[in-house]
């Protein structure tokens, strides 16, 4: 049996500090995606080439509502940029873009950021908005979506089906608690209100900062060693799927919220790196897939957290002590 992997990536431009003024902290999507340094993209472009190297595609869910502020083709040159690489791309949706209109932030309240908290009709309306934008990128509507902050509840559920989506994986326990527990759901594989729901696989802690609380499959969260220690985890117990999440912008150093003195983050892409290597080299036992795909192909699956180790905790907390202060 092959345990299906999905690596995910949430693309998305940064407000920036621009509901506190918006005319000093205008909203930035270039750095916080693209990264460049010394004329090399070290977030989507360094993604976009390590995946490449090593025949993987993840699923990209790509934040549309920005298109409040930013004109569609600032975001569209880096969905063809993915295009052109075979990737997948999805919906992601952060509501509290709408806060903008016609490149201002808009006069009123702002808008939450939280699709669980906006009404089920408002939220139709924006997740076809959505998907609409993604159809005019990439010539075909998408099947799944992931909302913003993971933040979800059963009417987003709804809200999707009635939108005419299937896949989610709008759930990732270690981040965002929905309010019923039926969806406190660290993994597997899990049909609500006919989506077909993959949360972010989550494991319970032992480190040192931490101890006991659940953490997310996130590149920028463990080191290499957990992550591929946990994924033989999955596939020795015989799991259907595992969600790992990530975001360009893990893959940058910078010296404030503005994105200002950007470097490469060298150990956040040395685990993407060693990672990617691990599932090209033991494709006898992971199939790394779309959301689609994974979605399509695996059965029901309550699925417990994980276990992290102890020592690799450790040593992970200690890296990233070294990684944050001193590199």
């Amino acid at each position: 049996m092959k345990t299906k992997v999905v690596l995910t990536v949430d693309t998305e431009p940064s407000i920036a500090g621009a509901f506190i003024d918006p005319k000093a902290n205008p909203p930035l999507i270039d750095e916080p995606v693209a990264g460049e340094v010394a004329g090399r993209s070290e977030a989507l472009g360094f993604m976009i080439s390590t995946l490449g190297r090593h025949g993987l595609r993840a699923t990209f869910f790509v934040e549309t509502l920005h298109t409040a502020y930013f004109p569609p083709a600032s975001m569209g040159r880096y969905v063809e940029q993915l295009q052109a690489a075979g990737q997948d791309v999805q919906l992601h949706l952060h509501p509290s873009w709408l806060s903008f209109e016609n490149g201002r932030l808009a006069v009123g309240e702002k808008v939450t950021d939280h699709c669980s908290e906006l009404g089920r009709e408002r939220l139709v309306e924006v997740i076809r908005r959505g998907c609409e934008q993604i159809a005019s990128w990439t010539g075909r509507r998408p099947t799944g979506m992931r909302t913003g902050n993971f933040s979800t509840a059963f009417s987003v559920f709804e809200a999707m089906n009635d939108a005419g989506l299937e896949n989610a994986s709008n759930i990732c326990l270690a981040v965002y608690q929905p309010p019923e527990e039926k969806l406190w759901l660290s993994g597997g594989s899990h049909r609500l209100a006919g989506i077909r729901e993959l949360p972010v696989t989550c494991f319970t802690d032992s480190g040192p900062v931490g101890r006991g609380r659940l953490r997310p499959l996130q590149v920028t969260a463990l080191s290499a060693d957990e992550m591929i220690a946990l994924l033989q985890q999955a596939h020795d117990g015989q799991r259907g799927v595992v969600v790992i999440v990530t975001h360009p912008f893990e893959y940058l150093k910078k010296r404030d919220f503005r994105f200002r003195g950007l470097k490469a983050n060298r150990l956040v892409q040395g685990r993407l790196e060693r990672l990617c290597a691990f599932l090209a080299a033991n494709d006898d036992r992971f199939d790394v897939v779309s959301l689609e795909e994974a979605a399509q192909d695996t059965e029901a699956e309550n699925a417990p957290p994980l276990k992290g180790h102890a020592l690799r905790a450790a040593l992970r907390a200690a890296a990233n002590v070294v990684n944050d202060r001193l590199l």
